[in-house]
């Protein structure tokens, strides 16, 4: 009997390798919907912008959060609403200046209409939003 409970399980191993790496990867499916932020320096300013990506046309709805404090204070930026995303190109969300002085921190969170799970990043250099 236990020499069968172990052929099992042993058969069952990859299986449970498999689903833990579908499950619990942190990198986004090439061929599935998607979201990112983008930062990038322009002269004294740091670009922030939230994008969305489809492989197939989809539509969502997002909410962008982007903070940022200071020697000269802090500010918030909170904006959101629906949007259309794909064929297989980034769709922007949204594009936000900051000083690139001080702290930021940005979180993004996207969720598709057809029922793709949310997609949620977030980048900053320290403050918490």
């Amino acid at each position: 009997m236990s020499r069968n409970i172990l052929t099992s399980l042993a058969a069952l191993l990859p299986l449970s390798f498999a689903f833990g790496a579908a499950a619990g990867g942190d990198l986004p499916d090439p061929e599935s919907a998607s979201c990112d932020i983008r930062v990038t320096h322009e002269g004294g300013s740091l670009m922030v912008e939230g994008l969305a990506f489809a492989p197939v046309p989809a539509s969502g709805s997002y909410a962008f959060e982007i903070s940022q404090g200071g020697y000269a204070g802090s500010s918030s930026i909170r904006q959101g609403g629906d949007f259309e995303a794909g064929p297989a190109s980034d769709a922007s969300l949204g594009v936000v200046s900051l000083s690139d002085q001080g702290s930021y921190a940005a979180t993004l969170t996207v969720h598709w209409h057809d029922g793709a799970p949310d997609c949620t990043r977030q980048v900053g250099s320290g403050q918490k939003l």
